[in-house]
């Protein structure tokens, strides 16, 4: 089965609520017939795969309360709780809010390449973690640790969310895993 990604969010570069939630949707609908037939093909059951709405967790303004924070991140956990595709390839995480501002308080920023700071909000089902610089860059780590190497990965939080759902497309249709 091919599926067909709507145009009317998915060309806009600009990160806001329509977007997310177009990009949310797409692949939550998208995956609904992949988990249906998922136990069958894989021959075990699938864990949790969904992207969770904001409404899932607690209001309340939590990303105001740290200076390193990305703006565009807290313009994404308005929109999005958490991305849960532990079945997609490797599993791929977008870690909720809690989650990321505790890490950050905890263990503070990453350092990314040219000396800036990050700050992680991502994993995949091997540990490698993503991180969002001051400046909108998403870095990868190359091992599954926040003390070595990060790479660049995508220009900003958008390019990042369209290679997840690239990644998304591709398993749903070959099983391929890519690489993201």
């Amino acid at each position: 089965m091919v599926h067909r990604w709507p145009t009317n969010h998915m060309n806009a570069r600009t990160l806001d609520q329509a977007w997310l939630t177009s990009w949310r949707d797409d692949i939550n609908r998208a995956l609904t017939p992949l988990l249906a037939t998922f136990e069958h093909t894989y021959g075990y059951p699938p864990g949790e795969n969904r992207i969770a709405p904001a409404e899932d967790r607690p209001t309340g303004r939590e990303s105001d309360f740290h200076p390193d924070m990305p703006a565009i991140l807290t313009v994404f956990y308005r929109t999005i709780h958490e991305v849960l595709l532990p079945d997609i390839g490797n599993g791929y995480f977008v870690h909720p809010l809690g989650h990321v501002l505790n890490e950050l308080t905890e263990q503070g920023p990453v350092h990314l390449p040219e000396s800036t700071q990050g700050v992680v909000f991502g994993s995949d089902g091997g540990g490698i973690l993503y991180a969002i610089s001051d400046g909108g860059t998403i870095h990868r780590s190359q091992v599954a640790s926040r003390d070595f190497d990060f790479a660049p990965l995508a220009t900003d939080l958008t390019d990042f969310l369209d290679q997840l759902r690239q990644a998304t497309i591709r398993f749903i249709a070959t099983g391929q895993p890519g690489w993201l």
